[in-house]
């Protein structure tokens, strides 16, 4: 037993495009740390809360990953995905099917890749506390929290575990369902504002970057705050979450420029414009009729009626 007498506690959310993490000191002032710096050579995307669960492989060593992962890069996505060997996105989605292709290729299995994304993740998050903590490992123990989807099977649990734990986090890890784990940070403040009552029914929409969850949960008791689910769950998760935007924005371009110049554009250019509106449009993006986005549409010739002109396209949307 740990004769440390308090403990930090990091909150994991593997996500299937992006991830994020927490942590805080339990106790005390009660100030949760929300990591936001995560590396980036293009310093672009420095201030994000997440980071994409993205990472490429050279020579069987994963030099990148999140945001450092490069336009050219031959590079995993949606890996988590395919720890559920039964899920039907193993077969039908473009980003999990080349996943799939590409463990073949680098010889690893998902299990493998997710441990190696994780770590990468783990190292720099042990590395943040640091710097406000240097001796944190003779103060505090750490107490990790990590998200699975609500349809998880015990075996994609169990596989998520021992991934998490070969990337060197800790033993005792604590798994919690992701609109679960939404709910209670939602609650909470409700919970200190003395606003929430045992017996409120609530929904959860847990919009992500691949599935969308809906639960119905009742609060079960105050403190410390408990829920449970209260109406019986389908088992199965939306194909609709916000890449499937990404998607239908690349068919627009195609169909403004014309699907056959559309398919010659670099695929490296492509890539470009999709990370513009990723990153740019995407969490600008209001309900104002009149709302003018450029984004960068390189090896496209200059056409003024489609406001495409020295390599950029403005559309209205």
């Amino acid at each position: 037993m740990s004769t440390k007498s308090s403990e930090i506690v990091v909150g994991v959310d593997f996500g299937t495009t992006h991830s994020g993490v927490s942590w805080a000191v339990n106790g005390g002032s009660k100030v949760i740390r929300l990591i936001n710096n995560w590396p980036d050579t293009a310093a672009q995307n420095a201030s994000k809360d997440k980071v994409p669960s993205a990472i490429s492989y050279v020579n069987g060593k994963p030099p990148k990953w999140g945001y450092n992962v490069g336009l050219t890069d031959e590079s995993f996505k949606w890996i988590k995905i395919l720890l559920e060997e039964n899920h039907k996105y193993v077969t039908t989605v473009e980003p999990v099917k080349e996943s799939n292709t590409l463990l073949r290729k680098v010889d690893k299995t998902a299990h493998e890749v997710v441990a190696d994304y994780l770590k990468l993740l783990w190292d720099y998050t042990v590395d943040d506390i640091r710097k406000f903590h240097p001796n944190f490992q003779d103060i505090f123990t750490l107490r990790v929290v990590l998200t699975v989807p609500a349809i998880w099977s015990p075996a994609a649990k169990d596989k998520t575990l021992q991934a998490a734990r070969i990337a060197g986090m800790p033993d005792d890890i604590k798994l919690v369902t992701e609109p679960e784990a939404a709910a209670l940070a939602t609650l909470k403040d409700k919970a200190e504002e003395n606003s929430l009552k045992v017996g409120d029914a609530f929904v959860v929409c847990d919009a992500g970057g691949g599935t969308v969850d809906l639960i119905s949960y009742e609060v079960e008791r105050l403190n410390p705050l408990k829920i449970k689910e209260c109406a019986i769950g389908s088992g199965k998760c939306g194909l609709c979450g916000s890449v499937f935007l990404d998607a239908s924005f690349q068919q627009y371009i195609a169909t403004i420029v014309g699907e056959a110049e559309y398919n010659n554009i670099k695929e490296s250019n492509r890539k470009k414009m999709m990370r513009e509106f990723e990153y740019g449009i995407k969490g600008s993006f209001s309900e104002k009729n009149d709302q003018v986005y450029s984004v960068d549409l390189r090896g496209v010739k200059d056409d003024p009626k489609n406001n495409i002109i020295d390599d950029t396209i403005t559309v209205k949307m």
